[in-house]
């Protein structure tokens, strides 16, 4: 009976199904960081964006202050190459009326960095993660 000599190999063979684990691990992680980064961004720039508008002299204002603190979360939660959106509802009354109620909702695309697009469809693989807030325009208000 013969037998080959194997030494050394068990080390090749652990780190090639190491690397093949792994990769799709890491892959995982860090789309999954960056959805959940999103969600937390969306959530924050709802939240406040919605009370910087209800607390703005105009609603020109109100809507500059809702893009730069949508701006800001999306750069505070360290997402790059992401698109937002929001969409302002005031429930079929004016957004600056006492009493009124003021709704907003922020969608963000995340991008699938590690998923690759289908062959033929020109449309990057993307997640929407989408949030929205709702408070009433002050009753007190000295300004309207």
């Amino acid at each position: 009976m013969e037998f080959s000599d194997d030494r050394g190999n068990a080390s090749i063979e652990f780190l090639v199904a190491a690397i093949a684990l792994l990769v799709p691990v890491v892959a995982l992680t860090v789309t999954t960081s960056e959805i959940a980064s999103a969600t937390f961004a969306a959530t924050v720039a709802a939240r406040q964006g919605v009370r910087a508008f209800t607390l703005a002299d105009t609603a020109a204002s109100g809507q500059t202050a809702i893009a730069d603190i949508t701006d800001l979360a999306v750069a505070d939660h360290g997402l790059t190459d992401v698109d937002w959106r929001i969409e302002l509802d005031c429930a079929g009354r004016s957004c600056r009326q006492r009493g009124s109620l003021v709704s907003l909702e922020v969608s963000i695309d995340v991008p699938l960095r590690f998923i690759p697009a289908l062959p033929g469809i020109d449309i990057a693989p993307r997640v929407t993660v989408s949030r929205s807030a709702t408070t009433r325009v002050s009753t007190t208000s000295v300004n309207r």
